[in-house]
């Protein structure tokens, strides 16, 4: 069963990643608004990092690769919000993305709470009906990148939390994404970093920051074989992120009430376990 703890961090972890991808797909994704976002973030969550500071030795090699995944993520976001909306993207991306995470764990050899498998079934199929109608190949194409990265991140760092304060592997693992965005706006887009400093851009890097922190502490307080539970769990975003676009745009699928009970029902099953 994941603990109640790691429940209600993880929901409000999705309900901050949904609000803070609305506001990404609708700000300017120029290098230089990216830039700010990134160092908002870290500037906002240094505080909580240092006053939590523990790191081990043994936690470099999953620094590494969250780091890797975190640039990879944003790179690859990025793209896929100019090639189609937020509201079909982020439901296949977030519905493919636990699935993901459950094989990875599986093939790992971690044992997984049987429940897992139809939770997450559950969560994901829910995910994916909320954009039915609206995908295409296009859409895929778009959001099996920032899937694959949904799903890696969570999964390395289920291993790297052994050895790190969750503030803290967070912080660090953000960093050479921070630092590397910031040089490159810096080189090519003076005028840009000035624009973008805006309360929409600044808010967008403190809801990053908010819902990475709160999806560290839950996947801290799980054994790895829960970790799809959490990765299923995040994914409740979308239920979210659908009456934030409709607020905002106007868009709304009618499937997208049949994905909001499954995404429920899965969410249920693994917090009643």
């Amino acid at each position: 069963m994941v603990p109640v703890g790691a429940l209600a961090l993880v929901l409000a972890s999705a309900f901050v990643h949904a609000l803070w991808n609305v506001l990404f797909a609708r700000a300017s994704r120029g290098v230089a608004a990216l830039a700010v976002t990134n160092v908002a973030g870290l500037v906002v969550w240094a505080p909580v990092a240092l006053a939590r500071w523990r790191i081990e030795a043994g936690v470099w090699p999953y620094l590494l690769v969250s780091a890797v995944f975190q640039i990879y993520y944003l790179v690859v976001l990025r793209r896929a919000y100019l090639r189609a909306p937020a509201h079909t993207v982020y439901p296949v991306a977030r519905g493919l993305g636990p699935v993901l995470v459950l094989v990875a764990t599986t093939a790992g050899g971690a044992p997984v709470p049987w429940v897992a498998y139809p939770a997450v079934t559950l969560i994901s199929v829910g995910v994916w009906l909320s954009a039915t109608g609206s995908v295409d190949r296009r859409v895929l194409a778009a959001a099996f990148p920032v899937a694959i990265s949904a799903a890696a991140y969570p999964f390395v760092a289920g291993y790297g939390l052994r050895h790190a304060d969750p503030a803290a592997y967070l912080w660090l693992s953000t960093a050479p994404l921070t630092v590397g965005t910031l040089a490159i706006a810096l080189v090519t887009d003076r005028p840009g970093l000035r624009a973008a400093l805006r309360p929409a851009t600044i808010a967008t890097g403190a809801g990053m920051v908010a819902s990475g922190g709160m999806l560290m502490a839950a996947l801290s307080m799980v054994e790895p074989g829960q970790v799809p539970a959490i990765a299923a769990l995040r994914e409740t975003g979308t239920l979210f992120v659908i009456p934030l676009s409709w607020l905002i745009d106007r868009t709304f699928a009618r499937s997208a009430a049949v994905g909001a009970v499954l995404v429920f029902a899965g969410a249920a099953l693994l917090a009643l376990r």
